[in-house]
């Protein structure tokens, strides 16, 4: 059975520990208001993963069709000594990177300046101008701003991006570091559906990939 994620940790938590004291499920509404996600479909995808990974099996049908498969909650075990890798990034055409715990680098949080980190694969070519290559692993510090000009992980809708931000009058751009590839603008008035996850730290450089700790 496959660790579960931190949030989707958080998830599973809550609904083993409201089945525990009321006797049943909660519905998606109720763990939508608990954490504040932003949509049912929000909710829909943290279960379904949980499902994937073998601790809950689902029916969409009814109101509180969520069964618990893992009578126990798991013990989510500290990586003191590693960078979580939450899937892929994109650096060319933004891709969906998902949020999964299931690899983590065997490097110190400290050698990238440390906080929180999390590390995302890279696929494409348009940050090479940074020495940012295609199968790189970059490291990124959580953050939801950054400076005008740094290379930041940017998620568009559903789906993330490694891109320099600059921060205009009335927008906000995003440039690769490719002549190749054209900028990416969106409407500077916060409604956007563009968000910084974080800053870019640096990059590892292997051939091999790195297995779970």
């Amino acid at each position: 059975m496959k660790r579960l994620t931190e949030k989707q940790f958080k998830v599973y938590e809550f609904i083993a520990n409201w089945h525990q004291t009321r006797g049943y499920p909660p519905t998606q509404g109720e763990i939508r208001d608990h954490f504040g996600f932003g949509s049912p479909n929000a909710v829909r995808t943290h279960l379904k993963l949980i499902e994937k990974k073998g601790y809950i099996r689902l029916n969409f049908g009814k109101a509180r069709g969520i069964q618990l498969i893992q009578s126990t909650i798991p013990t989510m075990r500290p990586q003191e000594n590693a960078i979580p890798v939450l899937g892929h990034i994109a650096a060319g055409t933004p891709l969906w990177a998902e949020q999964n715990f299931d690899e983590y680098l065997p490097i110190s949080p400290v050698l990238f300046g440390g906080g929180e980190l999390f590390a995302l694969h890279v696929v494409g070519d348009s940050m090479t101008g940074a020495s940012i290559k295609n199968g790189d692993i970059a490291v990124i510090r959580r953050q939801d701003r950054v400076e005008d000009g740094e290379i930041a992980a940017v998620l568009i809708d559903s789906e993330a991006t490694l891109k320099r931000v600059f921060l205009l009058s009335d927008s906000l751009v995003l440039k690769s570091d490719n002549p190749d590839f054209e900028d990416l603008e969106y409407p500077g008035d916060g409604n956007s559906s563009v968000r910084i996850l974080g800053c870019y730290r640096g990059i590892v450089r292997t051939e091999h990939k790195w297995g779970s700790l």
